[in-house]
Order: C-alpha cells, then sequence, then structure tokens
C-alpha cells in the first residue's frame, strides 16, 4: 500500500512539473490573432500594431488572421471554440460583446465563454457626413434630417456593435429618422461613406481621420464626453445639447474559457510593455486610438460594465434580438 501511494505522490509530481514545463514553454510555435472584422479598420490597425510588438518580444511569430462576418460574430465563434492553450486569440472590439443584444444567432456569452488578457485601446464614435451633405455643424444636419424623413441612413461596423446602439440613442434622442445599415468592419462602412453610397456614418474614429482631413467627409462630433486630442476643434454630443452622451469602442486581446494564467500573466506583461512604447502610443494616436493597458482583471470589470451599460440601454429603447 505505501509503495502504491509513493507511486502515485511521484506521477501526481511529474505530471504537475511537465504541466508546469508547458506553460513556461509557451509560446512554442506562431500565435494566430483572430480579428473578426475585415482589414483597414481600428481593430486590424491595432492589432498589427500589437503583433509586430508581440513578435519581438515573444520569440514567435503573431500573425493576424481577419474573419469577418456577422458583425463580428464568425471570428468570435470560431475562437471560442478554439483549444485555450494560447496559439489562438481574439483581438477583440465591443461590437462582438454586446452581438447578443440584437442577434439570436449569438451562441457564445462574452462574459463566460472568454478570458480576458488586457484592454489595448478606447477611442469616441464620430457622426460624420459626407461632404455632399450640406450641414456645417451638427445641429444644421438634424434640421436637415426633420426635414426629410428617412432621406438618409448611417453606416457602422455591425448590428449590436457600439456604434450601431451609438447611432441608435442618437437619432432617437434628436428626433430623426434614419435607417442603420451595417457593415463587415469599420473600413468597408467608411468606403460606402466616402462614395457617397450612404451619406451619414456612426463609426470609430481610427478609419475617418484622413479622410476629415482631406475633406472627403465632415465630422460633426463625438460621441465621447471629452473632446478627442486628435482633433479637439470637434465638439462632443455632450457639449451640443444631449446632456451626459459619453460613448466609445474598446480593443483588447482575450483568449477562449480556460486559458492558463501563467500564458495570461506572460501576454498581459508584454502587452502593457507594449502599449507603453513611445512609438507604439504614437502610431495608435495617428490611427485616433487612445492605449490603455492595465491588468486582466481592470479588463474584466470594464467589460462587465460596459456590456450592463448597452444592455440596459437596449432594454430603455425597446432593441430586441433579430
Amino acid at each position: 500500500m505505501k509503495n502504491l501511494r509513493n507511486k502515485l505522490l511521484l506521477a501526481i509530481a511529474v505530471a504537475g512539473i511537465a504541466t508546469q514545463a508547458a506553460a513556461q514553454a509557451w509560446p512554442a510555435k506562431s500565435v494566430r490573432f483572430v480579428v473578426p472584422f475585415a482589414p483597414g479598420g481600428a481593430t486590424d490597425v491595432a492589432a498589427r500594431v500589437m503583433a509586430e510588438k508581440l513578435s519581438a518580444s515573444l520569440g514567435q511569430q503573431v500573425v493576424v488572421d481577419n474573419r469577418a462576418g456577422a458583425s463580428g460574430v464568425i471570428g468570435t465563434t470560431e475562437v471560442a471554440r478554439a483549444a485555450p492553450d494560447g496559439y489562438t486569440l481574439l483581438f477583440a472590439a465591443d461590437p462582438v460583446s454586446t452581438a447578443h443584444l440584437v442577434m439570436k444567432a449569438v451562441t457564445y456569452d462574452f462574459l463566460r465563454d472568454f478570458t480576458p488578457v488586457i484592454q489595448a485601446t478606447t477611442q469616441p464614435l464620430a457622426i460624420a457626413v459626407h461632404s455632399s451633405v450640406p450641414a456645417k455643424n451638427l445641429q444644421e444636419f438634424i434640421a436637415l434630417a426633420k426635414a426629410s424623413p428617412g432621406k438618409y441612413s448611417f453606416s457602422h461596423s455591425g448590428t449590436g456593435s457600439g456604434q450601431h446602439l451609438s447611432g441608435e440613442m442618437f437619432k432617437k434622442l434628436a428626433g430623426i429618422d434614419m435607417q442603420h445599415v451595417p457593415y463587415k468592419g469599420g473600413a468597408p462602412a467608411v468606403q460606402d461613406l466616402v462614395a457617397g453610397q450612404v451619406l451619414v456614418g456612426v463609426i470609430g474614429s481610427t478609419p475617418l481621420i484622413p479622410h476629415h482631413n482631406a475633406g472627403r467627409i465632415k465630422i460633426l462630433a463625438f460621441t465621447s464626453k471629452d473632446r478627442f486630442p486628435a482633433l479637439p476643434d470637434i465638439p462632443t454630443l455632450h457639449e451640443s445639447g444631449f446632456k451626459g452622451f459619453d460613448t466609445g469602442q474598446w480593443l483588447g486581446i482575450v483568449g477562449p474559457r480556460g486559458l492558463p494564467p501563467e500564458v495570461v500573466e506572460r501576454l498581459n506583461a508584454d502587452s502593457r510593455k507594449a502599449l507603453a512604447m513611445a512609438d507604439v502610443k504614437e502610431r495608435l494616436m495617428k490611427a485616433g486610438l487612445i492605449t490603455v493597458g492595465g491588468s486582466a482583471k481592470a479588463f474584466e470589470t470594464m467589460m462587465r460594465e460596459d456590456i450592463g451599460r448597452w444592455t440596459t440601454m437596449t432594454r430603455e429603447m425597446g432593441i430586441q434580438p433579430q
């Protein structure tokens, strides 16, 4: 009996050492960042900046894999079903965490089925119009929309996103009639706005900035409570008569449920170092993204609050999953 007990203890010890060694060995091969939106948008831009830095610090290639579709749900679902070994991660954006509020087809629970690693960035959303729209400011646009109900539609990165819900909230508070037009990410939504296929956009600031500066579109307001440092001359909705209006979007890294703590700690530590680098801050700020960093726990807390807020807002606005 004693020999059997000793063999058992030895087996447990060996298994523990093997598990610890496997965790310490991570990563032993390339890591995949699944971006659930089309190339060119804010999520894709930030993912590629972070992939470059993490490839250097981890000693393994971090590959960006765009899996767009169904407002980000396709790529997100793929990661939710992946093995929690640290080799398949989601470079997430807020739309995929709230898609269940408007889409019945969503099968994952974001807070249950993913392991938070780090919040990478935050940014305000922008209310923008095509250059042909004869409005110099937000008040003039609202007057135009009220004079022609149903004439204007707004583009956004996907159904259920903060962009979509912010647009719905704005039009309700402004008393205007606009149909929402979902896209497979911010980049294609911007493309149609710039081309004049849709005349209004409620989109993250990243892909809009160069077009605004070139005069192809006009950013009329930002959805954050405070002015956006990259374009400080543009007012916020809060300043423009919509007191308390304060929405935005976040980007961050998550893994499948059950991601080993050692992997989370390594990823978080290396990501925090990357986000603190001057060149990373500068590159992301040029894209309209403000770096965040922080702990995995802080990221989880922020997501819980954000999802809770949008759950309340959609209920108050009478929005039901379709």
